[in-house]
């Protein structure tokens, strides 16, 4: 039963691990299509320090154009009244630390379709905004941006990222085809940068771990092939592209350390990496790949 638990916190934090990856490095991108308004300036802290006591993180806090910041939570389980009474303390103390207006996203994945939102505390009514990604059509994007391709027309950045996340939303669309044909269809873009055509690849995968079936992950790997991350993934020539590609995947699960970043890139033993590939597809935390390294 423990294992069994352990095993699913581990997939949910596949989930939250890929919302915090698409906001880290393609907010300009995904905040539109979330329908939040506004332009982002930088990513701020997401530690809060009370009373020398009690550290508190959060999961992502940005700092808009206009002075305030928007704070974000990724919940793939639904926590209802406690979750939102953990939400208000980070907001307040980072509203007094800052001396900045919160407001507060929460959006949700998995099969989450009608979470609490708000409660009334006393004289006081406090609520986040929620964005859930069950009211997303998978399939409206993947046919919209095939017939892109079909017809040879460019498809825009935010399009793509909005195709990353299609694992997330419902739709009649089969998984394995879902995640298939977002990496193919990525793989033949060039709106994006190597290294963003990477991430959002990488990002893919880490669904893909966690959704499909053992025989679905061999198809999935043949497509992976085709890609740049993909060609990381089997070179056995080149070094620093394993050593590239095992941080891409570990960059979904959480944030690498100087340390272990330093120790993956320095590592020359091709054999070795190519092993540390494999734990870093499959393990559900950084923490998992480090003992099994």
């Amino acid at each position: 039963m423990q294992e069994v638990k352990q095993k699913q916190t581990g997939a949910n934090q596949i989930e939250d691990s890929v919302m915090k990856t698409m906001v880290r490095f393609f907010a300009d991108e995904l905040l539109p299509y979330l329908g939040i308004k506004g332009k982002v300036k930088m990513i701020a802290p997401t530690e809060e320090i009370h009373m020398e006591i009690k550290r508190l993180y959060e999961d992502m806090n940005l700092i808009m154009e206009d002075g305030t910041w928007k704070h974000f939570e990724f919940q793939s389980t639904n926590g209802g009244i406690t979750d939102l009474k953990r939400f208000r303390v980070y907001e307040a103390l980072t509203s007094q630390e800052n001396k900045v207006p919160v407001v507060t996203y929460v959006l949700f994945s998995g099969k989450i379709k009608n979470p609490q939102y708000q409660f009334t505390e006393g004289i006081n009514t406090y609520r986040v905004i929620p964005i859930i990604m069950q009211n997303k059509n998978a399939d409206r994007i993947i046919k919209k941006l095939l017939k892109k391709q079909k017809c040879g027309k460019p498809i825009e950045r935010q399009e793509l990222v909005a195709l990353a996340l299609t694992p997330l939303m419902q739709g009649k669309i089969p998984m394995k085809d879902r995640i298939k044909n977002a990496l193919q269809i990525v793989s033949k873009e060039i709106c994006l940068r190597a290294e963003e055509s990477q991430k959002i690849q990488a990002v893919i995968y880490a669904l893909a771990e966690k959704f499909l079936k053992n025989e679905e992950m061999d198809e999935i790997k043949g497509v992976m092939n085709m890609t740049r991350l993909g060609q990381m993934l089997v070179d056995d020539g080149i070094s620093q592209g394993k050593a590239e590609a095992i941080v891409e995947f570990l960059d979904i699960k959480g944030t690498v350390s100087d340390d272990l970043r330093q120790r993956i890139i320095s590592e020359k033993d091709v054999e070795r990496l190519s092993g540390w590939i494999k734990i870093a597809a499959v393990t559900h935390t950084i923490d998992e790949f480090q003992k099994q390294m």
